[in-house]
């Protein structure tokens, strides 16, 4: 019985990952825009950042534990769950051949905000992530 149930588990699993592949390339190209609902920075990426972004950018925001976006939940989950370098909200992402690139920019939020740095700096970041064009071939 608990063999059983490994295995399926681990078959729904394997399932799963394959149509989580799949729909990346899909939605090959597509950009995305990840936030959470930190009290100290949610209103300024609100009014600051999110006008800002180029018009491709999808949003995914954060309620808690709960992604909210145009995808489906299970996605924009799977999408955050595999982020490799977890050091802190806010994520640019971007779909590229199958891969989900990430960014933090975490760092640069909080330098703007609680140290004064130049804002455009944090601006520039993000738009050269979201311009740039990554070699994703293994050479």
């Amino acid at each position: 019985m608990i063999i059983t149930s490994i295995i399926s588990d681990y078959i729904e699993e394997k399932k799963s990952e394959k149509l989580y592949c799949e729909y990346l390339l899909e939605i090959d190209g597509h950009k995305l825009f990840c936030y959470n609902n930190r009290k100290d920075c949610q209103e300024f990426i609100e009014q600051q950042i999110i006008p800002f972004l180029p018009s491709d950018v999808k949003l995914i925001f954060l309620d808690g534990r709960y992604p909210k976006s145009d995808y489906s939940q299970k996605f924009a989950s799977t999408v955050l769950y595999k982020i490799k370098n977890q050091v802190g909200f806010p994520y640019l992402l971007k779909v590229q051949n199958g891969i989900v690139l990430e960014k933090s920019i975490n760092n640069e939020l909080y330098n703007s905000l609680n140290q004064g740095h130049d804002f455009q700096v944090l601006y520039n970041k993000i738009n050269k992530f979201y311009q740039k064009e990554y070699d994703t071939q293994i050479t």
